[in-house]
């Protein structure tokens, strides 16, 4: 037929179209890369912090690929996804991990990530089982992840000696990373810093390492050379003897050495401001003998300095007319006053020739004069302790009951503020009147008790019958910060327990607690912060506390941490007499001392909690490893 087309140039038509098809289709949709350059592509995506497009691309990656890297590309998208604060998402696609694939490198990703989403939820137990892989087979910078992780873990389960075992080991794999090294052994000696009471050398398991013996050994010497500096040369020449080429040379040891030479050099003339007579006497007592107490420590060495008292009074110009005198009589260092409007009066003198340790902080933010510096008990420091503490613990939801008064005011206003900052909720606040016996109403509204009431009785009006119904509290609350005084809280505590709220957690500031009083489980159950003068049942701080009270039985009591703040306040003089602030960090009676660039001394309090009525230290919470902002899921 005329229309038919020959069968040879139909073939060369067919070849043709599909040519041309094959060609548009390459103009249209560009090739796609090869798997490896889109693991790279995703890879840079991590590098710019786009975790979820990182994320999603190591999914598609793993759609298109078998067996090992279909896994690898899983735990990779699973890293990226806890990276975005996606927990959930993470913890699914390691549920489609199959395990019998995954090479040493590959399962240990994979534990390690689902350890440390346990750990961030407040699952430590949980997390440490899933680090018990063995490490022989893994390159040296998962070695050291694993290590890291593990030591976070143990050292937040209170195995101190598990954690230093770890990092020690973990030097092991830092290959001469000098920067490295030197943060490991910063991480070793802060755990060993924040241990309660010595080790028991002889307990330690018999596979210990002689690094990790030579840590803790270091940590049992060091522990009084707050109250002992003089000896502690000669101390660290008996450790060098039994650890020679310890990693603690490279940079503790010179600290330690520092640190020692900086606590026994001493001003010739030293004032003493406080207020003599009146309402305030009783504190100024406390705290002169507490100050004398270590002055006598000292004055054993030979070459103690002159201590002259000045009365500084109440006021503002009395502290100064009192720091006048003392420059006229050739101070080198004054210490005090300890009235916060005494210590306003010195904070308002244009210049101050001689340095000054105040015995309280001021509540300002206007630049103070050179060489004044703020020591005090604030109440406010312990709140924010409570904060931080709360938030290691993944507990984010809360309420606050604090009495009325100015007191409960900076209270509550400082735990609010690190606790909101810190990625906190706080759901309500309540005051109540202080020295009360009844505290149901502002707890019942506390707990919403009154509203789960109200709801029963609405549904008995609407059926037109009697019901009985127990009161529910809300259910969202993961813990109460309690801010009372030892009076007030053993009322309290038992009225929150008669209100539904038996489980949950109570925290609260050293005021919960007065040293000395007899055991009492109304008490049971609250967590608090205090310092080591207090809390301490063995070593320096419990010794020196009990020659104290039995030196002032009438006044110890009520002013017992007073004395611990003369005791510091002594201590730090060395340290502060140039008029220069301190850079290091150091074991007190009241804490652990440092110092912020405007001149304030922080203190690192210790934690306890009530068991049977007495307090019983507590491990330091170590914070989980970092994570980005946002809610990561836990396991299903």
């Amino acid at each position: 037929m005329q229309g038919d087309i020959p069968r040879a140039r139909l073939r060369r038509y067919g070849l043709t179209v599909v040519l041309l098809g094959l060609l548009a289709g390459c103009a249209v949709t560009p090739p796609q890369p090869a798997p490896q350059g889109r693991a790279a592509q995703a890879q840079q995506l991590l590098q710019q912090g786009n975790y979820p497009a990182a994320a999603r691309l190591y999914e598609s990656l793993a759609a298109g690929a078998q067996a090992e890297l279909h896994d690898e590309y899983l735990i990779s998208a699973a890293e990226a996804w806890w990276q975005a604060a996606q927990g959930q998402r993470a913890w699914k696609l390691l549920g489609e991990v199959q395990p019998a694939f995954l090479t040493p490198s590959l399962n240990a990703r994979a534990e390690m990530l689902k350890a440390q989403m346990d750990f961030v939820a407040g699952q430590p137990q949980v997390a440490l089982k899933h680090l018990q892989f063995p490490l022989a087979l893994l390159p040296d910078e998962l070695k050291a992840r694993t290590l890291l992780l593990r030591a976070q873990v143990e050292a937040a389960l209170g195995d101190t000696v598990g954690a230093v075992e770890d990092l020690s080991a973990r030097e092991n794999y830092l290959a001469g990373n000098t920067a490295a090294i030197q943060d490991n052994h910063q991480r070793i000696w802060q755990l060993i810093s924040q241990s309660h009471a010595a080790f028991n050398l002889q307990a330690l398991p018999s596979g210990i390492s002689q690094a990790a013996r030579g840590w803790l050994v270091l940590g049992n010497l060091t522990r009084n050379i707050w109250q002992q500096p003089r000896s502690m040369l000669q101390q660290l020449q008996t450790w060098q003897a039994q650890f020679p080429n310890h990693p603690a040379e490279q940079d503790i040891v010179p600290e330690l050495i520092a640190k020692q030479q900086a606590l026994v050099t001493y001003p010739a003339r030293i004032a003493l401001l406080l207020p003599l007579s009146g309402p305030y006497q009783s504190l100024a007592d406390a705290v002169r003998d507490g100050l004398l107490t270590a002055y006598f420590q000292l004055a054993g060495n030979g070459n103690a300095p002159t201590v002259t008292l000045y009365d500084a009074g109440g006021t503002a110009a009395s502290a100064q007319a009192a720091y006048r005198q003392a420059v006229a009589a050739g101070a080198d260092m004054v210490v005090g006053p300890l009235i916060k409007n005494s210590v306003s009066g010195i904070a308002a003198l244009d210049s101050l020739p001689v340095p000054v340790l105040a015995l309280n902080t001021l509540d300002t933010t206007q630049s103070l004069p050179a060489g004044l510096f703020q020591f005090g008990l604030p109440p406010e420091d312990e709140a924010t302790q409570v904060a931080n503490r709360v938030i290691a613990e993944n507990l984010k939801r809360g309420v606050a009951l604090v009495p009325q008064g100015d007191w409960g005011t900076r209270v509550l206003n400082a735990f609010a503020a690190r606790f909101t900052q810190l990625g906190g909720t706080l759901l309500g606040t309540q005051t109540y009147t202080p020295g009360a016996n009844d505290f149901s109403v502002p707890i019942t509204r506390l707990l919403n008790l009154n509203d789960s009431q109200y709801r029963d009785e609405q549904l008995a009006a609407l059926l037109g019958t009697s019901l009985q119904f127990e009161p529910r509290r809300r259910q969202d609350i993961q813990f109460i910060f309690l801010a009372a005084n030892a009076s007030d809280a053993k009322l309290i505590r038992p009225q929150l327990r008669f209100f539904h709220a038996i489980n949950v957690p109570v925290y609260s500031t050293s005021q919960v607690y007065r040293l000395g009083d007899p055991a009492d489980d109304d008490f049971d159950g609250i967590t608090f912060d205090d310092m080591p003068w207090t809390l301490e049942t063995s070593g320096a701080a419990a010794s020196t506390r009990a020659t104290v009270a039995a030196l002032w039985p009438n006044n110890f009591p009520g002013n017992s941490r007073l004395y611990a703040l003369g005791f510091d306040a002594w201590r730090l003089i060395p340290l502060l007499y140039k008029g220069q602030a301190f850079n290091i960090s150091v074991q007190g009676m009241t804490g652990l001392l440092s110092m912020t660039p405007d001149g304030r001394i922080h203190r690192r309090l210790d934690w306890a909690t009530f068991s049977n009525g007495t307090p019983q230290l507590l491990a330091p919470v170590v914070p989980p490893p970092p994570v980005p902002t946002g809610a990561p899921g836990t396991a299903p």
